[in-house]
């Protein structure tokens, strides 16, 4: 929208910033850095090979699934309780523990690590600022109608990065609030909250 403004008329503006943040930058520094750490990711060279980084990979999901929801969630669904019949005073697991396995050995079977880490590191480089005058600079020659929405209880991206989207872009439209305890991801579980924001946007 920056570089060809006149491309674009409007545009929805969904649980994100206007650059990656240091919190974001960390918590996909460590996912990658569990892909990589996976004695089979043989420096991004398996392919062709009998291993995959799946353990690797499949710790770098249960980071980014620990992210996209919240605390509160986690404590109302498991709190402290046992997984089935383990006991994890003996080595079992918690109901918390065998949920991020469970998603982390899912995403192990069907995602390729190289490919985790090409989209973790493209997240990391986001910076609608880069190489334009930094974000106040480059959000001001923005010639379309933006709307900007988060969500309340995203810890991944917090809606103060929304809110300062919205500051630096003219006319600092309202920040439209997702009401959801399931943090990041009310953005894909919310459909209808969500769907009137996109409607009315498009209207």
């Amino acid at each position: 929208m920056h570089r060809q403004p006149d491309r674009v008329d409007r545009a929805v503006v969904l649980s994100v910033g206007a650059g990656a943040s240091a919190d974001q930058l960390a918590l996909a520094s460590l996912q990658v850095r569990a892909i990589r750490s996976d004695p089979a990711f043989r420096g991004g060279d398996y392919y062709g090979t009998d291993a995959r980084p799946v353990d690797g990979l499949s710790l770098a999901r249960g980071i980014g699934q620990y992210s996209y929801r919240t605390g509160a969630e986690f404590e109302d669904r498991f709190g402290r309780t046992p997984q089935d019949e383990e006991d994890p005073l003996k080595g079992g697991r918690y109901s918390i523990e065998s949920y991020l396995q469970h998603h982390g050995e899912k995403l192990a079977q069907r995602f390729d690590p190289n490919s985790y880490i090409l989209l973790s590191e493209a997240m990391n480089h986001h910076d609608v600022g880069r190489g334009r005058g930094g974000s106040a600079h480059a959000l001001r020659g923005v010639k379309a109608e933006v709307t900007v929405a988060g969500i309340a209880s995203d810890r991944l991206y917090p809606l103060h990065q929304q809110e300062e989207l919205a500051r630096l872009l003219p006319g600092q439209p309202v920040v439209h609030v997702i009401d959801s305890e399931s943090g990041h991801d009310g953005f894909l579980l919310e459909i209808d909250q969500v769907g009137r924001v996109i409607s009315a946007a498009l209207a």
